[in-house]
């Protein structure tokens, strides 16, 4: 089977998301959700970066409240110039639509990647191996380079592949976790 180029694997998986209809990505997210709280992945964290869903990637801002209330740190990137800072949230009314249109802290106590115990990143595929391919701008790729905690990409099954092209500078993860259940690096 051919592999597919970045560009064509893009445009097919966001193609693909973005034609999910609302009930089906909220079911699918939801099991992702589910998935998340059955494996333990958030009790041993206390300081997490999670991600706002933008072009049709999982939701799964619905357990933002959660991490706040239970006294661990929530943080969330923001898009300052060309990289991203990771900002700790202590409130979801302080969310705002940023850079890309994209809900982001208004306010932001910063926290380095190398503070966070939990990684929970978007991306567009995955391999089996940890290889991600993000949407081309190197933010993730970026922040990821100095994240020593574990690294989690949320995704739905269809962008979890045998393997996706992979550059040097591309930064990988530990595990996938998607709606049918957690996928480790090989």
């Amino acid at each position: 089977m051919k592999v597919l180029s970045k560009e064509e694997l893009r445009h097919t998986i966001r193609s693909l998301r973005k034609n999910l209809s609302s009930s089906e990505h909220k079911r699918l997210s939801q099991r992702i959700l589910e998935n998340i709280q059955a494996l333990g992945i958030l009790e041993r964290a206390t300081v997490i970066l999670a991600f706002c869903p933008f072009d049709g990637e999982p939701d799964i801002s619905s357990i933002f409240a959660q991490i706040i209330k239970s006294g661990k740190k929530l943080v969330l990137p923001k898009v300052v110039g060309n990289s991203l800072r990771l900002c700790r949230v202590g409130s979801l009314e302080l969310l705002n639509a940023g850079t890309f249109c994209i809900l982001e802290p208004v306010e932001c106590e910063g926290v380095q990647p190398e503070e966070l115990d939990l990684a929970l990143v978007p991306g567009v595929a995955f391999d089996r191996k940890g290889c991600r391919l993000g949407m081309g701008k190197g933010y993730y790729d970026r922040t990821l380079g100095r994240v020593r905690a574990f690294k989690v990409g949320v995704a739905f099954s269809f962008q979890v592949f045998e393997e996706i092209p992979c550059d040097p500078w591309d930064q990988g993860v530990d595990a996938v976790i998607t709606e049918e259940g957690i996928f480790y690096r090989r």
